[in-house]
């Protein structure tokens, strides 16, 4: 089993882009739906280590939509 050192690789300014990272083992596109639970690419496996890139990217989701919120319902004048 690989381990992969860092899920940011195959990204520009060190964030996956469009919310989408790419499996280095079999090259599926990986949604933060997909890495929510288990850091594991549920298509072959793959292990991600998991760290601050990898964690950034599974709440990324979590954070725009609540900033969403908060920014519509406190908007500064």
């Amino acid at each position: 089993m690989k381990i992969m050192k860092n899920p940011c690789t195959n990204s520009k300014n060190g964030k996956p882009l469009h919310g989408i990272l790419a499996c280095p083992n079999c090259g599926e596109r990986l949604t933060p739906a997909d890495l929510e639970v288990f850091a594991r690419c549920p298509f072959c496996d793959y292990a991600f280590q998991r760290d601050n890139c990898l964690e950034d990217f599974v709440i990324s989701p979590v954070v725009n939509r609540w900033m969403a919120r908060a920014n519509s319902q406190f908007p500064r004048d």
